[in-house]
């Protein structure tokens, strides 16, 4: 079955794009063949206006099944429903990304982008995958560190299953290659992401990939998930930039 990522670039190896009408690319691949893959420029990239409508009616004449990508606006959504083509949600990694895919573990996008806006329209908060940088490992009492990268455990919270995994923090803060927001992203893959101390260039970083990022006076992740509707904006940096 053939599937289209939204792409920043025409390679596999590269991110998925969280815009879906304004991508560079589609990356179609063949969920039983894997390892070959087509990249084709989006031509809704292009347009004025209606990029994902022309986003949707390009994929719907490659005979693609699925697409994978960040957000949907609702024009481009009712016409991947008349050609009964389902998305599905999911950041960071092309190649992670197909895996989850075949492996079953995307979550199906099921609520819209507001029309020429990046916010995404969510009251059910489905599909939202919150991650912590956590100072212990005691479940949904564990305490949030202030220290966002340094922190000895990561805790990622699926707020559809009410689900918290905790996972030690084995970040390589030495990679030339990839930055630990990268890191999280291929580890964890969030939407949302809650820090007490960050610095400027992970501020800015989870702003290009289009990741939310949250605060708000709690200590543990407990307190969190009772209050994510009085969560704010995470934007000023601690001015450490090894957060």
């Amino acid at each position: 079955m053939k599937i289209a990522i939204s792409a920043d670039s025409n390679m596999i190896d590269g991110k998925i794009d969280q815009r879906f009408g304004r991508c560079k690319y589609f990356i179609i691949v063949d969920t039983e063949k894997k390892d070959k893959f087509k990249a084709v420029e989006n031509d809704g990239a292009l347009q004025g206006h209606g990029a994902g409508i022309k986003a949707s009616e390009q994929i719907g004449e490659l005979s693609v099944k699925a697409v994978i990508t960040g957000n949907l606006g609702p024009n481009a959504t009712k016409v991947l429903e008349k050609l009964e083509i389902r998305p599905y949600h999911s950041s960071g990694s092309i190649k992670n990304a197909i895996d989850d895919y075949i492996e079953d573990k995307l979550d199906e996008i099921k609520e819209v982008s507001e029309p020429h806006t990046k916010k995404v329209k969510d009251k059910t908060k489905k599909a939202e995958r919150i991650f912590f940088p956590l100072l212990d490992n005691q479940g949904m009492d564990s305490e949030i560190s202030q220290h966002f990268g340094h922190a000895p455990f990561f805790g990622i919270y699926d707020v559809e299953k009410s689900e918290l995994k905790i996972i030690p923090n084995d970040l390589n803060h030495t990679d030339p290659n990839k930055s630990p927001i990268d890191q999280i992203e291929e580890t964890v893959n969030p939407t949302t992401i809650f820090a007490k101390g960050i610095g400027g260039k992970a501020i800015s970083l989870i702003a290009q990939k289009g990741l939310q990022l949250k605060t708000g006076d709690y200590t543990t992740v407990k307190e969190v998930i009772d209050n994510l509707d009085k969560l704010e904006e995470q934007n000023q940096s601690c001015g450490h930039e090894d957060h």
